[in-house]
């Protein structure tokens, strides 16, 4: 009875926190889309692989931001998570490939959609000062990331894989990307990204809100390609 009172107490005090950084989260991202959606800023990436064809158009589950939005955005603002411009060194952990097609829930492909991705190093730990996990943090590593879609709705990410972290004493989340996606004609999303075959995601509190079928659609598989690790993240918005 006390463990299952302090976990009500301990997920209470997640979710006013998550709240709290929400609405610092909201400002901030005004702000950045206010600077680049206009300039219809296209993040260019010559290793972008065409994204197969997506058919099932409901709309992608929606999540919190969460409580580590990046306070500052890092001087590289690109779609390459895994170098920085001033460090000779990359990030360490295992280099992924996110690739995938924004879309409406009538399956149109959407056209210079800002994504924004966030994350942890491979540690596990975010570069942001209410992380208080003990870890490491990656010097080399970008934590954050943007793209936008080209004609055909298609995006791609270069990152590494995110570690476990503990996001209390009874519950350690598994490895996600938080995602964020925004056009001027469709509601804005954000929700996050898992891995299939994590032992965690079957124990994850928000992973299991949803149903088997949104899950589904959180879930993403990995393959190799070209010795690239590749997954395929669709995400679908509605029309406003």
């Amino acid at each position: 009875m006390y463990i299952k009172q302090q976990e009500r107490v301990s997920l209470e005090w997640l979710n006013v926190r998550a709240e709290k950084m929400e609405n610092k989260f909201s400002r901030q991202r005004r702000n950045f889309l206010k600077k680049h959606l206009f300039l219809g800023t296209f993040v260019a990436a010559e290793w972008l692989l065409p994204s197969q064809s997506y058919s099932n158009c409901n709309l992608t589950p929606r999540e919190s931001a969460g409580p580590f939005y990046p306070l500052n955005y890092p001087s590289d603002q690109d779609n390459d998570l895994t170098y920085l411009k001033d460090k000779s060194k990359k990030a360490n952990g295992e280099i992924i490939y996110i690739n995938g097609i924004v879309q409406d829930d009538n399956c149109q492909p959407i056209s210079k959609a800002i994504i924004e991705i966030w994350q942890a190093c491979a540690t596990g730990r975010y570069n942001h000062p209410e992380d208080r996990n003990s870890a490491e943090l990656d010097p080399n590593f970008q934590y954050w990331g943007k793209a936008v879609t080209n004609v055909h709705g298609e995006y791609r990410f270069k990152t590494i894989k995110p570690g476990s972290y503990p996001a209390s004493w009874f519950w350690t989340r598994p490895p996600h990307i938080h995602f964020t996606v925004r056009s001027s004609k469709h509601s804005e999303l954000t929700t996050q990204m898992y891995f299939s075959g994590e032992p965690l995601n079957n124990k994850d509190r928000l992973l299991q809100n949803f149903s088997k079928k949104e899950r589904e659609k959180c879930i993403v598989s990995f393959y190799k390609n070209k010795n690239q690790q590749s997954g395929q993240f669709n995400l679908t918005l509605k029309r406003q």
